[in-house]
């Protein structure tokens, strides 16, 4: 999917956009601190998401004075199909959905339309912060790649909601044991959804690895959330004591991880900020990579602040390999010299460039055309 056609109304200091993207190619965004720059990003953001990567406050999101915000966009199918798409919020937080011109079921539907990547200065907490990020990593793939991914994830969550209220309840063990029956079942089809994706995904990450940092000694080890060498539903009739007084399920899928790391230690205590923000790319753009390979759907990136935390050759190595996705991307930059001179005369996929002042954004390709 790429954005044909994106129209932001009072979003942020975002007044009244109309851009017109690049359809598979790079969208330099620039201008100076304050502008706007980083809101642009947001609102396509949020229009697949739902939510803002800054706030998880809705009302900020909405231009002062104004009473709602909206965004709409006509997204052009793999098929060449387009589809207009939108969301609006007010300040009393009442959010709608709109896909194909009616009401959405829901985000997840309108997620659906619109596979959106992220880097930006906080796209490190992949590897510093806890295992729960590493799990919505695993989980965005397999939204987009797996027809039984959400259906499973659905079911897992409501039956461990349900079990942990009969933990706190402290119920009998007799009343857990259906439950934890049909939480075994799905947390073995979650977890072998989860190992298959780690599969195809960690070779494509490495090669990609190598290509930007030049590493070969990358490891990973997907750790299930219980220990591999007993059976689940053992584990959880077994712990019935220790579970009752913790109150919650102790083991499963949602307590997974991503083990990544170099000749056995961990990135986090390995790599740079720098080299951590790379090899994060490398594996964002290896995600994208199997979308297109095995769903036929293509990513969005978007990437804020691009020189931040990079020198001068690591960004004409990121900026060269996003450019061979043959995909919709968006890059913010204080100046414009600034992309020229990372991306040099390197590049041969279209660009466009659009400069952001004062909540107004104009196309200085068009100007210049």
């Amino acid at each position: 999917m790429t954005i044909a056609l994106l129209r932001i109304t009072n979003f942020r200091n975002l007044e009244a956009v109309d851009l017109v993207p690049c359809h598979a190619g790079l969208n330099v965004i620039c201008g100076n601190n304050g502008s706007g720059k980083t809101s642009l990003l947001e609102a396509i953001y949020c229009l697949g998401l739902g939510r803002s990567f800054r706030t998880s406050t809705g009302a900020r999101l909405i231009r002062q004075e104004a009473d709602k915000f909206s965004i709409f966009s006509h997204i052009v199918s793999e098929m060449q199909r387009q589809v207009p798409v939108g969301i609006e919020r007010d300040i009393h937080g009442t959010t709608r959905l709109r896909v194909a011109e009616r009401d959405a079921s829901g985000i997840m539907e309108l997620a659906a339309y619109l596979p959106i990547r992220l880097i930006n200065s906080q796209s490190h907490n992949l590897f510093e912060s806890g295992p729960a990020f590493r799990r919505k990593f695993l989980d965005w793939g397999l939204f987009y790649q797996s027809d039984s991914f959400i259906t499973c994830w659905r079911q897992f969550e409501r039956v461990i909601k349900q079990r942990n209220v009969l933990l706190r309840d402290r119920r009998p063990r007799s009343e857990l044991d259906a439950w934890s029956d049909e939480l075994a079942r799905h947390a073995m089809v979650l977890d072998e959804l989860r190992r298959r994706y780690v599969n195809h995904l960690m070779p494509l990450v490495s090669e990609l690895a190598q290509e930007l940092l030049a590493m070969s000694t990358l490891a990973f080890a997907y750790q299930p959330g219980w220990r591999e060498d007993r059976d689940y539903l053992e584990i959880l009739k077994e712990g019935y004591l220790e579970e009752i007084r913790a109150g919650h399920t102790l083991h499963g899928p949602h307590r997974a991880d991503l083990d990544i790391t170099i000749d056995g230690i961990p990135v986090k205590h390995f790599l740079s900020r720098g080299q951590q923000k790379l090899l994060i790319c490398a594996m964002i753009i290896a995600q994208g990579k199997l979308l297109a390979e095995q769903a036929n759907k293509s990513i969005i990136y978007l990437v804020d602040d691009l020189p931040a935390e990079l020198d001068l050759p690591s960004r004409q190595k990121l900026i060269t390999l996003l450019s061979r996705q043959h995909t919709q991307i968006f890059v913010t930059a204080i100046e414009r010299e600034t992309i020229e001179t990372i991306m040099g005369d390197r590049l041969a996929v279209p660009i466009k460039v659009f400069h952001v002042k004062h909540g107004s954004v104009t196309d200085l390709t068009m100007s210049q055309s």
